[in-house]
């Protein structure tokens, strides 16, 4: 019992502490509030997204419907691989000219089977609506005439075309300005206890019965004197 109510104590006080400081966690949520929102609407470009897609056809006479399906799926498995290839990725950005590294343009890229189906999605994300567009009308013409040179890979065909997109696709600006105001209170609520823990100055009568392990008898008020002289 007494361990509980020394809890309620102490979680009553910290409350306290942090009430009687509250316009620092105030100053500092609106700060981080204002540095996060000219962050997002300043500094953060527009990014732009072209999708384009690709179906994977299997035709054999050794193969009935459903195997020709099911072969094809695996295929599909096989040509997101494909698209991730130094060949493909050196042939686009030799083609369109492009000034990206191997790991910049691969994180550009993303290729995807969905699932239980032969087709193949490709998204490209760039901050140039008119390049993601051409990259991914790209991509699936070299992947399918990369696939013209190995022997079985011959079945791959253009679904989709990448159009010019419509407007910016990212980033979620609203996400940056939601995560500054949480940190913004995080950090004040972090530093009031900071200083409260540098803070070596006796308050409370309880601070003396912690630190010197002495009973407090009594306490002198705090009067204004001046004020009750003058109003005499």
């Amino acid at each position: 019992m007494q361990e509980q109510g020394t809890n309620e104590i102490d979680l009553l006080s910290l409350f306290k502490m942090l009430m009687n400081k509250w316009y620092w966690i105030v100053g500092s949520t609106v700060l981080f509030f204002f540095i996060a929102f000219i962050y997002a609407t300043e500094l953060l470009e527009d990014e732009y997204t072209a999708n384009a897609s690709m179906i994977v056809l299997v035709s054999s006479e050794d193969l009935n419907q459903d195997q020709s399906y099911r072969f094809g799926q695996s295929l599909a498995k096989t040509y997101t691989e494909l698209a991730k290839s130094d060949t493909v990725i050196v042939r686009v950005m030799n083609e369109l000219n492009l000034n990206y590294s191997h790991n910049e343009f691969r994180n550009m890229i993303t290729i995807t089977g969905v699932p239980e189906t032969i087709i193949i999605k490709l998204e490209v994300v760039s901050y140039n609506d008119e390049e993601a567009m051409l990259i991914a009308n790209k991509m699936i013409e070299v992947m399918q005439a990369v696939s013209l040179d190995y022997e079985g890979f011959d079945n791959i065909e253009i679904l989709d075309t990448a159009h010019l997109p419509e407007g910016p696709s990212g980033p979620n600006r609203l996400l940056y300005v939601v995560i500054g105001v949480i940190l913004g209170g995080i950090v004040g609520v972090g530093v009031i206890f900071i200083v409260e823990i540098c803070d070596r100055t006796v308050k409370y009568p309880s601070d003396i019965e912690k630190r010197l392990g002495l009973r407090v008898l009594g306490t002198i008020p705090n009067y204004h004197m001046e004020e009750e002289i003058e109003t005499l």
